[in-house]
């Protein structure tokens, strides 16, 4: 049986050929996600949730009428990169929400905002050990009100839109923090 015998250069062009063809696909991939993953293309990677159910807007008001803004440690799904405190205020548990951040902005690592009962205020505090603090330390000396404006250092935190659904539920909607404004209905 015959078999083909090659030149030197037509192996040496096989070769090149072939090395060029994964350097040139590797950097088609290389660049696709680098643009898929800047965030504002057409399709955008999100995982975890994007509107949380909160329960029974009833419940939740007369909770935090007697404990004060109540933490859910992440509401995303996307593991404590959204933890959010939900304060009501007024008589009505279909008006009056306030559902903020738990992430004040400029945070350093392991500081969150816990509610201060004594004083009505957000505090941001260390919830774990290191960076030179223990747990339940001050971070900053900044604190903010229940709804999340007039931090005492000029920032205000991020405020979600919020809606009660036909069966009384609070569901707040984590896709666009817009500061403080609110939705009923």
């Amino acid at each position: 049986m015959p078999v083909e015998q090659r030149s030197g250069s037509s192996q040496a062009r096989a070769i090149t050929f072939g090395v060029v063809a994964v350097v040139v696909a590797v950097g088609v991939a290389w660049a696709f996600i680098t643009w898929a993953s800047r965030g504002d293309g057409p399709v955008q990677l999100r995982l975890g949730d994007d509107v949380f159910t909160a329960g029974q807007a009833e419940r939740l008001a007369a909770q935090v009428a007697q404990e004060g803004p109540v933490l859910f440690s992440d509401v995303s799904g996307r593991g404590q990169l959204q933890p959010i405190y939900v304060a009501h205020f007024g008589d009505d548990a279909r008006l009056q929400w306030s559902p903020v951040s738990a992430l004040a902005p400029g945070a350093q690592e392991g500081c969150f905002l816990a509610w201060n009962a004594e004083r009505n205020l957000f505090e941001e505090r260390a919830n774990v050990d290191g960076a030179g603090r223990q747990v339940g330390e001050l971070c900053r000396d900044t604190t903010w009100s229940a709804d999340g404006s007039g931090g005492s250092d000029g920032s205000a935190l991020e405020v979600f839109p919020w809606r009660i659904d036909t069966e009384g539920n609070l569901v707040i909607d984590l896709r666009t923090p817009d500061g403080p404004t609110t939705t009923t209905g």
